[in-house]
Formats: C-alpha cells, structure tokens, sequence
C-alpha cells in the first residue's frame, strides 16, 4: 500500500471520529487527530554547500538542489544546482552552475526556474543549461517559488516584502502590500499560501481576490511548505531548525527540533508516493530524509 494511501485511510479515521464526537454532543474534535513523528531514512554526504531548496522532478525521476554557498545576499557567482537520487546519492553535484545565491525553484515542464538574488535563472533540464536570465528589478533576496496553472510561476522576495509573479516571459509585482518578510510558497486550490520569516506566520492569500487570512502564527522563520496528502493538512519548516504539522483546523504541533543540534529546516519538499519528507540543512550541508508516520501508541 502506497503511503499516500495509507494517509487517506487516516483521514477517513479521524473524519469517523469526529463524527462520533458530535454525535455524543461535544463541542471540541481537536483530540481526535492522530499524532505523527518524522523517522530518519536517509542522509546525504556533506558535499552539499549550504543547500537551500529540493525540488523533485517526477519526469526525469530524481532531485534537484539548490546550493547558495555561504552567502544568501552576494552576487558572488559561486552558486549552483545539483542532482540526487530518489535515495539520497549526489549523481551531479555541480550539474547547473554559474549562480550566485540559488534559492527556491518551480518546474514547468522542462524548464527549471530558480530565484537567484535579483534575477530568475531558468534552466533546461534536460541540456542541463541556463537558457535565460531575467532582472527583477529593485529585488533584494528573491527566495521561493511556485509553479501555477498555464506556466504562471509566484516567488518572493523576502527582503521586500513582495510575491511576485512571471508570466508569459514577463515579471511583474503580484503583492506588495500586508507582507512581512515572505519566503516558503505552496498553492492550494484557489489559494496561494505562504510562510513568512518576517511575521512568524504561515498564512492564506485567494489567487482571485488577495485576501490574507491567517492560518497559523509562531511558526518561526517560516521557510518550506509542503502538503502531506491529507487534505488540509501541511508541513511547514521553521528556517532555524524546526518543522510543524498543521491540521486541518489550524492547530500545529512540532515534529522535528534540531535548533538544539545546530542544524537548520531550509525549504522542503515531499515524495507523496513514499510519504518521505526532504529536509536541506543549509549551514549543515546535507539533505535528510524522514519517513512521516502516525505514532505508535
């Protein structure tokens, strides 16, 4: 049985159980949700150099990961993209080079973009080349992105307090208003989520009409957000070294705590397949993979 399965069979447990709470008249299903744990699987070797971002590529089967070295600001030149396998081997760690600070990454078909600084850099994966560089003009830390429908790619820029958005080859400010320090992206529906390392919040905006509405706060230096299957339910990543689930009614609980341990939660991203969270370290220099599971009682 696959994990995405498994999590299905969850959610339609714990959909029981709320039934049944109601059912006997009480007012609260907060306890009925399941609790979970994050189990290592996997690490890579400490050939990263400060990895910021994976992204998989269910095409061509295998990972790709952002490596800013050292500095997230300079234009220094030294950044690049690698590839890993699905179980954590470095195929090509210096595959995409000619980057400076490589961030957050969005795939549209064959065209891997990626936030670099002050620019957008899109690369044919399948070449394995940069094929274009787009200025964003008055851009300080372009961080996250998101691929949205018809090619539409969302990304933020943290320093800025902005989201913007590239659509057919042109960028332009998508919201400039209500933000602090914006980072991690996910769309959901017909809603744009986002994690903010300026706020602490992990927040709503509708893709129509912009609104913002809260959905959690105290998530730290917000960074990677990530579904995991069960509807309503996301992992978001505290930069410094931790990860949160939320449930679908917007309560949270951590997961994961390596603050403690020096290692940093940077931007994630999911195998729903395998129900394996990928965890960059950045300062720590590998990627770690974790099995989500429900905790044993």
């Amino acid at each position: 049985m696959s994990m995405r399965l498994f999590l299905w069979g969850v959610l339609l447990l714990m959909l029981g159980a709320c039934s049944q709470a109601s059912k006997k008249g009480e007012t609260s299903t907060k306890e009925v949700y399941p609790l979970f744990e994050l189990v290592e699987v996997w690490r890579t070797d400490t050939v990263l150099q400060t990895p910021e971002s994976v992204l998989f590529d269910k095409k061509h089967d295998r990972l790709y990961v952002t490596n800013l070295n050292m500095e997230p600001r300079m234009k220094d030149g030294n950044g690049f993209v690698s590839i890993l396998s699905r179980d954590g081997k470095v195929e090509r760690l210096r595959w995409v080079e000619g980057m400076s600070s490589p961030k957050g990454m969005a795939l549209v078909e064959d065209t891997l973009f990626v936030a670099d600084v002050d620019e957008l850099v899109l690369i044919d994966v399948v070449k394995g080349e940069i094929i274009r560089k787009i200025p964003v003009e008055g851009a300080k830390m372009l961080n996250d992105m998101v691929a949205g429908d018809q090619g539409v790619v969302y990304f933020t820029d943290t320093d800025a307090g902005k989201i913007h958005v590239y659509e057919k080859g042109m960028v332009s400010d998508w919201l400039t208003e209500g933000l602090n320090g914006p980072n991690g992206l996910l769309i959901d529906g017909g809603r744009l989520l986002v994690a903010s390392q300026g706020g602490q919040d992990f927040a709503a905006v509708d893709l129509t009409t912009k609104e913002w509405i809260l959905v959690a706060d105290s998530v730290g230096r917000g960074d990677g957000i990530v579904a995991t299957g069960l509807p309503g339910s996301f992992l978001v990543s505290d930069w410094e070294g931790e990860i949160f689930l939320i449930y679908p009614d917007q309560t949270k609980v951590s997961l994961l705590e390596t603050k403690s341990l020096g290692s940093n939660t940077a931007d994630l991203e999911f195998l729903q397949e395998e129900g394996v969270l990928l965890v960059p370290t950045f300062f720590g220099n590998t990627v770690v993979a974790y099995a989500l599971r429900e905790k044993p009682e």
